[in-house]
């Protein structure tokens, strides 16, 4: 094996390069950024439910809004956890207690009795909340009603 003599003197040898590679770790940020952007809307709400459709144009969506359920079924969930009956109004009260707005948003299945909406909503207003909002499908289209 032969060396060559002009790497052995000077400025030319090899020396190590102190230097990080960036490029790996801003391709997995850039991967995880596209991974939430695309899951983030699907973790709103989380409860599968059909939500009854309105006209007009949707309102601004708050940051972090707390959300209560109401299925078909009239099991009642906050976020994703089911509430049971019994537990209910002094996890309201807990909730309404750590509410910086004292805002709760509703979101009710289409086919929940109007009764036992109302019964929701006083619950809710009874254990502190100051607003309630209740949630829909916004269509862009004036909905057909049939009273």
């Amino acid at each position: 094996m032969t060396r060559n003599p002009e790497l052995l003197h000077g400025e030319d040898e090899v020396s190590l390069i102190c230097d990080i590679n960036v490029t790996p770790f801003i391709d997995i940020m850039l991967v995880l950024l596209i991974i939430f952007m695309v899951t983030a809307p699907l973790m709103l709400g989380g409860v599968n439910i059909n939500l009854p459709k309105t006209g007009g144009a949707p309102m601004p969506r708050p940051d972090h809004p707390l959300i209560v359920s109401l299925d078909a079924t009239s099991r009642i969930y906050v976020d994703q956890e089911e509430v049971t009956d019994r537990a209910r109004p002094a996890y309201f009260q807990k909730l309404a207690r750590e509410s910086a707005t004292g805002e709760i948003y509703v979101r009710g299945d289409g086919e929940v009795k109007y009764a036992r909406m109302m019964s929701l909503m006083a619950e809710l207003g009874q254990a502190g909340f100051a607003r309630v909002t209740l949630v829909t499908s916004v269509t862009g289209e004036t909905p057909q009603t049939d009273f």
